[in-house]
């Protein structure tokens, strides 16, 4: 008798490991994507258009600093309709090199935002682009600040390049 009980205890045990390991192993399942919902905005609308295809452009909004001779970085915001609890980010492009990722704490009544930094990438290696979040509080706003991308380093020597000049200038008698 107390073979068979431990023989079925035995057996109900690895039945109870397995279905826990198969749970453990299996791939974790996605929740809906919140930029898809009613009442989303966003800076550029083609960016949450669900279609990962369409390609979105965005600016700085802000003046160019004329004194150092660049302007700010170029932002998107996304604004939920609610507050969520974001736990990662997914962004498809090719183009961003670096950037940084920021969420909307709540801010106050005289400040509307509070921005806190989630993640700052140096250097985008795979296409999407997923962002844990590891600090997990409600928000309604994301902001993505975009550091550098792929076209930089051309636009750079196009700027250089097309501001060379040369001046010859003669001194000396005929």
């Amino acid at each position: 008798m107390l073979h068979k009980f431990s023989l079925f205890l035995s057996l109900a045990c690895f039945v109870v490991s397995m279905a826990g390991c198969s749970a453990l192993l299996s791939p974790q399942e996605w929740s809906e994507n919140y930029a898809l919902l009613d009442g989303v905005q966003a800076s550029s609308m083609q960016m949450i258009d669900g279609d990962i295809n369409t390609v979105g452009e965005i600016s700085s909004a802000k003046k160019a600093n004329t004194r150092v001779g660049s302007g700010p970085a170029p932002e998107i915001i996304v604004s939920l309709p609610e507050k969520k609890i974001v736990r990662r980010i997914v962004i498809h492009s090719d183009n961003i090199k670096k950037f940084k990722l920021y969420a909307d704490k709540g801010g106050s009544r005289l400040s509307g935002t509070d921005w806190q930094m989630i993640k700052e990438v140096q250097s985008v290696r795979s296409n999407p682009i997923v962002i844990p979040v590891l600090y997990s509080y409600p928000t309604d706003q994301i902001r993505i600040t975009v550091l550098g991308t792929t076209d930089d380093a051309a636009l750079t020597r196009r700027e250089k390049t097309s501001g060379i000049g040369a001046t010859v200038v003669s001194s000396g008698s005929t």
